[in-house]
C-alpha cells in the first residue's frame, strides 16, 4: 500500500462543515481524538495557520502513515498511540495545557477495513481480529469463540440492533471453532432474512457488534465526551461525527444534560442535584452530509454532526 497516496485519496466525512464549526473556537490546540488519516486534521492546519493539532488514535498503523506523510507540519503536530477517552493524561503527558477545539470522528477508516489481516470486513475471508490496537486486548476470535451463547446474543442485540440475534448465537455456538470473517459471514447469512430490496448484507450488524464490543466503543464515547468537555477552554468547541443510531444517541443525550441546570426527575419538586449546565448546544437540529457530499463519498451517507461549545 503507497501511503501517501492512501492518506492523499482519503476522504475526510463532512469537512468544510466541520471546519467551519471551528472557525470561532479561542487559541490553543486542537484535539483530533481519533486522527486517523489526518484527513480533518490536514484542512485544519491548512485553515488555521496559527493553531497545533494534538492527534491521538488507537491504531498505530494509521498514526505510523500519518507521521510520514504529516512531516511538513512537523512543529504544528503531535500524534500519539492512544485511546481518546484518556485525553487527559494524554495531554497532560505532553504538557498541553490549553484546548481550544476538539474532534471526534467516531467512523471506521477506510484503511481499517481494506488493510488485510485486520478482520473488520467480510469482503475477504481472513481471521478474525477487529481490535484497533493490535497489540493488546481481546480479539474478535476470542468473543465469537469463548463467549457464552446468551452473552452473544446480548452483544448482538444491544450493540447491532439484531433481531435475530438468539438464532444466530445458538448457530454460531454449534458451528465453532470459526476462525474467519468468511465462515462467520456465511452463518448469518444462513440465519437471517433480508428482503431482495436491502442493500445491507445480512452480516453487517452482527460485524458492526463485535466491533464495538472488542474495541468498548460505548465506553469510550462517554469516558471521551466527559474528558473533552474537561479540557476545553471557555468557548471551545466540541465536534463529534457519528455513524448510526446507538452512538448518535449516546453522543445527544450526553449533550443534552450538560446543556442543562437541572437533571432532577420531573417528580421531584425542588431541584437537589446542584447540576451546572457547561455547554451550549449550538446546532439545534444535527446536521447530515449534502447529496453531492454523498455521491461523491457513500460512505458518508449515515454520518451525522453535532457541535457544542464549552460554557464556564
Amino acid at each position: 500500500m503507497n501511503s501517501k497516496c492512501e492518506i492523499a485519496t482519503h476522504l475526510p466525512v463532512m469537512l468544510s462543515e466541520v471546519l467551519e464549526a471551528f472557525d470561532d473556537s479561542p487559541e490553543g490546540w486542537f484535539i483530533d481524538g481519533t486522527f486517523g488519516l489526518g484527513g480533518h486534521s490536514r484542512g485544519l492546519l491548512e485553515r488555521y495557520p496559527d493553531r497545533k493539532v494534538f492527534g491521538i488514535d488507537l491504531d498505530a498503523n494509521s498514526t505510523g502513515l500519518s507521521r510520514k506523510v504529516f512531516q511538513k507540519f512537523t512543529d504544528r503536530v503531535l500524534l500519539v498511540n492512544g485511546n481518546y477517552a484518556d485525553m487527559k493524561t494524554l495531554t497532560k503527558e505532553a504538557n498541553i495545557s490549553s484546548v481550544g477545539g476538539i474532534l471526534l470522528d467516531l467512523g471506521l477508516s477506510s484503511i481499517q477495513l481494506e488493510t488485510e489481516g485486520r478482520g473488520f470486513s467480510f469482503r475477504t475471508d481472513e481471521i478474525l481480529d477487529m481490535r484497533y490496537n493490535q497489540s493488546q486486548g481481546i480479539t474478535a476470535f476470542d468473543v465469537i469463540n469463548t463467549y457464552e451463547e446468551k452473552e452473544l446474543a446480548a452483544i448482538f442485540f444491544r450493540f447491532g440492533e439484531e433481531k435475530a440475534a438468539r438464532k444466530i448465537a445458538k448457530e454460531i455456538c454449534i458451528q465453532r471453532p470459526i476462525m474467519t470473517t468468511g465462515k462467520l459471514a456465511k452463518i448469518v447469512e444462513g440465519k437471517v432474512w433480508r428482503s431482495g430490496k436491502s442493500r445491507i448484507h445480512p452480516a453487517t450488524k452482527i460485524f458492526q457488534a463485535l466491533r464495538i464490543a472488542v474495541n468498548q466503543e460505548f465506553e469510550n464515547i462517554n469516558d471521551g465526551l466527559s474528558a473533552g468537555l474537561d479540557l476545553l477552554t471557555n468557548k471551545g468547541k466540541f465536534v463529534v461525527l457519528t455513524y448510526h443510531s446507538l452512538e448518535d444517541r449516546i453522543v445527544k443525550q450526553f449533550f443534552k444534560k450538560e446543556s442543562i441546570n437541572c437533571i432532577c426527575s420531573v417528580n421531584v419538586p425542588v431541584c437537589s442535584c446542584e447540576h451546572k449546565s457547561r455547554l451550549r448546544i449550538v446546532n439545534k437540529k444535527v446536521r447530515t452530509p449534502s447529496g453531492g457530499e454523498i455521491e461523491i463519498n457513500p460512505r458518508s451517507r449515515s454520518a451525522k454532526l453535532r457541535i457544542v461549545e464549552k460554557i464556564v
